[in-house]
């Protein structure tokens, strides 16, 4: 599933509220609350600023976003207790990213390969400016959005 503007999203919306089965019932109440949670929710999403945990599996420490590797087991991983702690915090890290196909390139700077040359996160970008490039959402990135 990709990304919408939210003007799409509002007009998908609409269409389906006059398909939608409470509608054509008469339950205009019903029908008008959750169609407006969903548009209030989806501005909420869309209004967000970017943090680079939402591209790529990272943590923030002390206010500053560290990339995670996946993690290789070493031989000073005694008992395997420290490997299966980075494990477990990359893949927790990674199941919160909301976007696919995005790279990290440098000090807070994204790529999306063949569509964005660049994005620097320091410059306080919403999702909702990354519309225009259609970028494709995670099963997570789904499930916050409400396009799921």
């Amino acid at each position: 599933m990709k990304l919408v503007s939210m003007i799409d999203f509002v007009l998908n919306k609409e269409q389906a509220r006059t398909e939608d089965e409470y509608f054509k019932e008469g339950f205009y109440s019903d029908c008008n609350a959750r169609i407006l949670s969903q548009i209030f929710n989806y501005a909420t999403f869309l209004n967000q600023h970017l943090n680079l945990g939402m591209f790529v599996p990272a943590i923030e420490v002390d206010g500053k976003w560290e990339v995670l590797e996946m993690p290789t087991p070493n031989i000073s991983d005694s008992g395997n207790w420290n490997f299966q702690a980075r494990e477990n915090q990359y893949q927790q890290a990674k199941d919160r990213v909301l976007f696919e196909g995005f790279e990290y390139s440098h000090n807070n700077v994204i790529t999306l390969p063949n569509k964005v040359e660049f994005i620097d996160l320091d410059d306080e970008w919403t999702i909702e400016e990354l519309t225009e490039f259609a970028p494709t959402l995670t099963a997570k990135g789904q499930q916050l959005s409400g396009l799921k």
